[in-house]
């Protein structure tokens, strides 16, 4: 069973970093990851995005700097800290993000076009269990899931 997984992964890795390319902006897959971790928290520091990425705050800002020169990406400061400075998502970085994931939806059903409707859902099915199993191992070991 481990040998289906680590194919499965390695064709959903294979999408990922594929897709990321299908956004009005070429990114790196990680410069995407940002775009996400921005979508899902709404706002966060620098110090955050490294806390989130597992990396060192100067690697994180580096990325964040590309993303705020595309425009991608908006710095602002906080309402409850001056010294302290928010990342948000643009306009134009929603746009990316949908736009990617309208291409691996768009990938994801032409995998699923191949199956029959019945191994279409037990493919399905099996992903979402497994899917809430490593949010659950994620969560007991505290790294977020990229």
């Amino acid at each position: 069973m481990g040998d289906v997984v680590l194919a499965s992964a390695r064709a959903l890795l294979a999408m990922a970093i594929r897709t990321v390319a299908d956004g009005p902006v070429p990114l790196t897959v990680v410069q995407h990851r940002v775009l996400l971790l921005l979508e899902g928290a709404g706002r966060l520091t620098v110090t955050e995005v490294a806390e989130r990425l597992g990396v060192d705050q100067s690697n994180a800002s580096r990325h964040c700097s590309r993303l705020t020169e595309l425009g991608l990406v908006a710095r602002g400061p906080s309402a409850l800290d001056r010294r302290a400075t928010y990342l948000r998502l643009t306009r134009t970085g929603r746009e990316q993000v949908q736009s990617v994931r309208a291409a691996r939806r768009r990938w994801a059903d032409s995998v699923l076009a191949r199956l029959s409707d019945e191994q279409a859902r037990e493919a399905a099915h099996g992903l979402a269990v497994f899917a809430a199993a490593a949010e659950a191992l994620d969560g007991a070991e505290g790294s977020p899931l990229l």
